[in-house]
C-alpha cells in the first residue's frame, strides 16, 4: 500500500499551479523552485513530486528547459502563459464565490467568527498593495505556527489574544 504525503497530495494540481506561478515571475532552476514552493507553502516539496511534474509539463508545451552549467532552467511557454492567466481567471470567480458564501453566512449566522473573516476579506479586497506572493510568504511563517497551535488543545482565544497584540504593533510601525 502506498502512502501519500502531504506534497504527493498537492501534487495533483496545486503544485503545479504553484510551479506555473513561479515561473511566471521569470525562469528558475528546478532547485528555486523548489525553495519557493517551500516559502510559499511552508513544506518542501520531494524532488521526487518537482521533476517529473516539470518534464510532464515540458511534454505538454507549458514550459521549455534551457540547460546551463549543468542546471536546467524552465521558463513558460506561450501555452504555458495561457494557463496561468486561466488560473488567475479562475481564481477570481471562486474568490468571488467565497467571499458571497462568507457575506450569506455572516448574515444568516451573525457568528463573530465569520463576521471578522467577512471584514479580512473586505480589506483584502480594498486594496492589498503588496504583491499576493510575497504577502504569503511574509505571512506563511505565522499561518503555520497559529495551524500548529490550533492543532493542539491551545486556547484559541490566547491565539487571538497573541495575533490581536501583533496587529496593534504592526499599525505603530
Amino acid at each position: 500500500m502506498h502512502r501519500y504525503s502531504d506534497t504527493d497530495i498537492m501534487a495533483t494540481g496545486i503544485l503545479k499551479m504553484i510551479m506555473l506561478h513561479i515561473m511566471k515571475d521569470g525562469e528558475a532552476s528546478g532547485y528555486d523552485i523548489i525553495k519557493k514552493v517551500e516559502a510559499i507553502s511552508g513544506k518542501k516539496p520531494s524532488t521526487g513530486s518537482i521533476y517529473p511534474l516539470l518534464k510532464k509539463m515540458e511534454r505538454e508545451g507549458w514550459i521549455s528547459g534551457r540547460a546551463e552549467d549543468g542546471k536546467t532552467y524552465y521558463s513558460l511557454t506561450e501555452i504555458g502563459k495561457e494557463h496561468v492567466a486561466q488560473i488567475n481567471e479562475v481564481k477570481h470567480d471562486f474568490i468571488k464565490k467565497l467571499h458571497q458564501s462568507i457575506a450569506l453566512a455572516s448574515e444568516t449566522f451573525e457568528d463573530a467568527d465569520v463576521q471578522d473573516l467577512m471584514k479580512d476579506m473586505h480589506d483584502l479586497h480594498r486594496g492589498m498593495r503588496v504583491p499576493v506572493k510575497e504577502q504569503i510568504e511574509l505571512l506563511a511563517p505565522l499561518i503555520h505556527q497559529v495551524a500548529d497551535h490550533l492543532e493542539t488543545d491551545t486556547d484559541r482565544e490566547r491565539v487571538r489574544s497573541v495575533i490581536l497584540r501583533a496587529i496593534d504593533e504592526l499599525k505603530k510601525i
